[in-house]
């Protein structure tokens, strides 16, 4: 993942402040995807699996992280997915701005769709990925 100092600083803030579950960690990784090299590209795969499981199959959310560790043992035949920044309207400094627990986890979901929605020309290809990994 590629972030400023001062984000990925937000991003730590928020993790201490904020039971945000796996729907933050998600949008925060999948809005800064990194460089085409597998790590990034198997990283970015994973957590827009997890967030198309959330938004599209009602996944609880105590099975995300699950699903995103067996997303990556399942390797689903992973490719790069262009993004042009910035991923999203929504960042983790809208998010840490919010004055209350219930807003900013109301805004962790907003911030979770959002991202989702930037990848929306990939989503074919990151469903077809679920499915395999799911195995239907």
């Amino acid at each position: 993942m590629l972030s400023s100092p001062r984000c990925w600083q937000l991003y730590t803030e928020l993790l201490a402040t904020a039971p945000m579950g796996q729907k933050g960690i998600d949008a925060y990784a999948v809005q800064h995807p990194g460089v085409p090299e597998r790590r990034a590209i198997q990283s970015v795969g994973a957590h827009l699996v997890s967030l198309c499981a959330a938004f599209e199959h009602d996944w609880p959310p105590a099975g995300a992280t699950d699903l995103v560790k067996r997303a990556v043992e399942a390797s689903p035949g992973w490719v790069w997915l262009d993004s042009s920044p910035p991923v999203g309207t929504i960042t983790v400094d809208d998010v840490i701005a919010e004055p209350d627990l219930p807003s900013r986890l109301a805004a962790v979901d907003s911030w979770a769709r959002d991202v989702w929605a930037a990848y929306s020309d990939h989503h074919a290809t990151v469903r077809s990925w679920l499915e395999q990994i799911l195995g239907d």
